[in-house]
C-alpha cells in the first residue's frame, strides 16, 4: 500500500471513531437535558431514542430470539434505552423482533387461598374479565404489576381492562385503600376481591417481596375495604376506650355481624378480634348517639 493509501486509510479510522464518539456525546447530551422520553411506571423504566449507535444485525441475529433470563430482565425492573427498533437492557442488546410473544395458553389466574393471594415473583399470569377475554399480566420481584413490557414493545395494543385490574391491585398493595374510592366504587372494589375468591375479614396480597393485609366488610354502610391499621385503631376505641360509647347506657345491646353485644359498666364492648366492627347496628332507641326512648 502506498503512502497515500495508508493516509487514506488513517483518516477513515479517525472519522469513524469521532463519528462514534459524537453520536455517544449527542444520546448522552439528550439524556441529561430530558429530550428522550423516559417511561416509569413502577415496573420498568426504559429511554427511547432517535439515534441508533448500536451497530448492525446480520439477518440470521435477528430472527434468533433472546433468552429467557434477558426477557425476565424486559420485564422486571430493569433499566432499558430503546433506539428505534434496537433495545439495549442490562448490558444485552437486540432488536424488537428478537422479542418472543408470550402464550398464554397455559398461564393460570391467580386466585385467594384462606384469604391470601400471591401473585408471585416475576410472574406471568392471566386475568379472564366478565367478559370472557384473557388479559396477560407480570409482576415483578419488587411488587409491581401491570402489562407485560415485551409484550409492549412487540406493539401490543392498550388494554384498558388490563390497566384498571393492575390499578386496582397496585392500590390493594398501600398501606392505607381509603383512596382507592376516588377511583372505583363499593361494587366495583367488591366484585375485584369477589373474583379473587376473597371473602370478608382480614386478607392479604403479596407481591414479589412485598405484602399487605386488609380487613374486608360485609357493612352496607362503610367502604368495603379498610387497612389493618385502621381495622387495630377503631378495635381498640370499640373495646378498650369508653370515648366512643359515652353518650349510650351500660347495658345497651349492639348487634356487629349479627351478633349481640352489651356495653358494659365502663363503656366497651367485649368483640372477638377479627369481627367485622364495620357491620354494626346500634341500639334501636338512639338517634345519632342520643336516647329517644327508654
Amino acid at each position: 500500500m502506498n503512502i497515500n493509501g495508508i493516509r487514506f486509510k488513517q483518516n477513515q479510522l479517525l472519522y469513524q471513531l469521532f463519528d462514534k464518539n459524537r453520536n455517544e456525546k449527542v444520546l448522552i447530551e439528550s439524556l441529561l437535558k430530558g429530550t428522550n422520553k423516559a417511561a416509569n411506571c413502577g415496573k420498568d423504566s426504559y429511554i427511547k431514542s432517535s439515534t441508533i449507535s448500536a451497530g448492525t444485525y446480520s439477518s440470521l441475529e435477528k430472527n434468533k430470539y433472546i433468552s429467557k433470563n434477558i426477557l425476565t430482565d424486559i420485564n422486571s425492573s430493569i433499566y432499558m434505552i430503546q433506539y428505534g427498533d434496537v433495545i439495549e437492557c442490562n448490558g444485552n442488546r437486540f432488536t424488537v423482533n428478537q422479542i418472543p410473544k408470550i402464550d398464554g395458553t397455559n398461564l393460570k389466574e391467580v386466585k385467594a387461598k384462606d384469604n391470601l393471594i400471591a401473585f408471585g415473583s416475576n410472574n406471568y399470569f392471566k386475568y379472564i374479565s366478565a367478559d370472557g377475554k384473557e388479559h396477560l399480566l407480570y409482576t415483578s420481584q419488587k411488587g409491581g404489576i401491570g402489562s407485560i413490557t415485551s409484550e409492549d414493545l412487540r406493539g401490543a395494543p392498550h388494554d384498558e381492562i388490563l390497566q384498571r385490574y393492575a390499578y386496582f391491585w397496585r392500590y390493594m398493595m398501600s398501606n392505607d385503600t381509603e383512596s382507592i374510592y376516588l377511583n372505583f366504587t363499593n361494587e366495583q372494589v367488591k366484585t375485584y376481591l369477589d373474583e379473587a375468591g376473597i371473602k370478608p375479614g382480614f386478607f392479604t396480597v403479596k407481591m414479589g417481596d412485598r405484602e399487605a393485609t386488609h380487613f374486608y366488610t360485609a357493612s352496607k354502610t362503610s367502604v368495603v375495604t379498610h387497612s389493618k391499621q385502621r381495622y387495630d385503631e377503631h378495635y381498640a376505641s370499640m373495646t378498650s376506650s369508653p370515648h366512643l360509647f359515652s353518650s349510650y347506657v351500660p347495658g345497651d345491646v349492639f348487634k356487629i355481624n349479627g351478633k349481640e353485644y352489651v356495653l358494659s359498666e365502663s363503656h366497651t364492648l367485649d368483640i372477638p378480634y377479627g369481627e367485622d366492627i364495620y357491620n354494626i347496628e346500634y341500639p334501636s332507641n338512639y338517634y345519632y348517639g342520643r336516647r329517644i326512648s327508654e
